[in-house]
């Protein structure tokens, strides 16, 4: 259980991605991968907040299929140094996964179970942090291997895909290859797709996407019962 939560964790932090910042009456054309890696930058060093809904399904590559796929809320909060993020799923079964203060909640209401670890410091556990909310490409270029593909159209979106294979085994070992669909306007992810090593993989679609909305703290709290079990574990 533990494990899928960690799963679950590292493709949440992969929700939103790098970030990056459109310029007014700019219409990119056919811009390169450096030009790319600064406007998802900017747009880093400027998003506080970010609210979206978020539609995700797991494709297993030893069955060929897709499984029927989940829907529901996404929010991520920057506060100074602090980072909050909240994936909210709401079909077909509820659950929440919560990062706050370097703690990792994973609430499912219907078996009445909270998972709970915290991060620590370790670097492998802490890149997706680093992949999804440094507005430092350098520091993305160091961590990834990363390659321009042809613009695609994502639900009547224009997107640039980039191709993000990790550099370091401990992320390797979870996702061997990440890709993204940047939106040429908005410069965030409207999509995602993270490849297991057995090339399954979970793709995720962000629709109606709010850029630095009032977004409060207490959204990242989160209540319990007193009949909930709560398991974790914790790391240095």
């Amino acid at each position: 259980m533990l494990k899928s939560c960690r799963l679950k964790l590292l493709a949440f932090l992969s929700l939103s991605v790098l970030v990056g910042n459109s310029l007014p009456g700019k219409t990119p054309q056919s811009l390169t991968l450096e030009e790319i890696l600064t406007e998802i930058d900017q747009r880093g060093a400027t998003l506080k907040s970010m609210s979206s809904s978020i539609d995700q399904k797991k494709w297993t590559d030893i069955l060929e299929e897709f499984d029927q796929g989940e829907s529901g809320r996404f929010d991520f909060l920057k506060d100074g140094e602090k980072i909050y993020l909240r994936r909210d799923i709401e079909s077909p079964q509820q659950n929440s996964l919560i990062l706050r203060d370097g703690e990792v909640l994973f609430y499912q209401p219907k078996i009445k179970q909270l998972q709970r670890y915290e991060l620590g410091q370790r670097r492998d556990r802490a890149e997706f942090l680093l992949l999804g909310f440094s507005s430092d490409k350098e520091a993305l270029k160091e961590v990834y291997d990363i390659r321009l593909g042809e613009k695609e159209i994502i639900e009547g979106r224009e997107a640039y895909l980039l191709e993000l294979t990790p550099k370091s085994e401990q992320v390797s070992a979870y996702f061997s290859q990440i890709v993204l669909w940047i939106d040429v306007e908005l410069w965030v992810p409207i999509q995602q797709k993270l490849v297991e090593p057995t090339r399954d993989y979970l793709l995720i679609r962000f629709d109606d996407i709010q850029l630095n909305p009032k977004i409060r703290k207490s959204r990242f709290d989160l209540k319990i019962g007193d009949d909930v079990q709560v398991v974790g574990s914790r790391s240095g």
